[in-house]
């Protein structure tokens, strides 16, 4: 029966009008100041939360929304939404269609899968160029349940974003504010806003910085940005923060299969295009059997794959784990590896 009701929730991202109002309001959320910098282990994040309510009694299926900024800024990532179905405990909507599909088999549901995310892929319909790491996502989340107790609230949150700068040194010292702005929008061809009834309503969008300006934010230019929430951060810290295995784009680099092996960030062959290939075996004899020390540098640092060390006295970034990861993906490209790295 669940199975059957996962079904239809997904069809219910496509129909058409209705007459409760919808409003879908992103709010900078600003534990230490008026700014919405978030700080965390000394550094500066910027947090944006993203919140709905549904008027007249109503109440809302489905939501498929895109969230694009300007300026140079990046949506980098992506937390505090509920995963799998709604309770009374943690009512929300934690059915994603197209991370579904892609992720996850209804004959083993994990939802708390790493890689299942309320964020279409790159690879998806109408979805080409968007994803974690650029300007741009496409939001699908959608509602399963089991009685009215369960169902979400006529108000909550959605999700949560982290925006960073795209590129190092937007200014001389790579921080200080820089006003961007937040847009919303529905993405039609997955129905927008669906309610209960199956109808579609065009929502309310507003995006504030507490101050009622409506769509700017005034952002800070911290590159990358990490909360200790977020997987391996502290083992991320303790080897000077390479890029390489954030698991999205930086600075023009997308890094989603480092963790499979693709030490460079390159393709090699302009017919294969294998990510995982000779000179990524180079780069990591270039690290075999060094400490962290010896590796404080982005790139070499890169060939640790598993994103930890070997041996509890030798302590080897780069060792028998990565090159095990690093032949297990040999001659593949990308879209053979699948599921990408998650964001830490």
């Amino acid at each position: 029966m669940r199975r059957i009701l996962l079904i239809v929730v997904m069809l219910l991202l496509a129909t058409a009008p209705a007459m409760a109002t919808v409003t879908v309001r992103a709010i900078q959320n600003s534990p230490t100041n008026v700014l919405g910098q978030y700080t965390t282990a000394g550094r500066v994040c910027n947090i944006i939360d993203v919140n709905y309510t549904c008027s007249a009694g109503e109440a809302v299926r489905a939501f498929a929304l895109e969230v694009s900024l300007d300026n140079g800024f990046i949506i980098s990532g992506i937390d505090s939404y509920v995963r799998g179905e709604s309770n009374s405990v943690t009512p929300g909507y934690g059915i994603f269609p197209g991370s579904f599909r892609n992720v996850l088999t209804p004959e083993n549901i994990d939802w708390q899968d790493l890689n299942y995310m309320p964020i279409a892929s790159t690879d998806d319909p109408d979805a080409a160029g968007t994803g974690l790491g650029t300007n741009k996502v496409i939001l699908e989340m959608g509602s399963l349940y089991v009685g009215d107790a369960n169902k979400p609230g006529s108000a909550g949150t959605l999700c949560r974003l982290t925006v960073t700068p795209k590129y190092r040194g937007v200014d001389t010292n790579g921080f200080g504010p820089a006003e961007a702005t937040m847009t919303f929008a529905v993405n039609t061809l997955r129905g927008g806003v669906v309610l209960e009834d199956g109808s579609s309503v065009a929502p309310t969008v507003v995006a504030s910085n507490g101050s009622g300006v409506a769509n700017k934010f005034s952002l800070m230019k911290t590159f990358p940005c990490w909360e200790p929430y977020r997987l391996q951060y502290n083992e991320w810290l303790s080897v000077w923060e390479p890029r390489c295995w954030s698991g999205w784009q930086v600075a023009d680099a997308n890094w989603r299969v480092q963790c499979k092996g693709d030490n460079d960030n390159r393709y090699e062959g302009t017919l294969t295009k294998y990510r995982t290939f000779t000179s990524d075996y180079t780069r990591l004899m270039l690290a075999w059997g060094k400490k962290a020390t010896a590796l404080k540098n982005d790139n070499l640092m890169c060939a640790d794959n598993d994103h930890k060390y070997e041996g509890t006295l030798t302590k080897y970034r780069a060792f028998t784990s990565d090159y095990t990861i690093l032949t297990a993906n040999w001659g593949k490209k990308e879209t053979q590896m699948k599921p990408w790295c998650p964001v830490p």
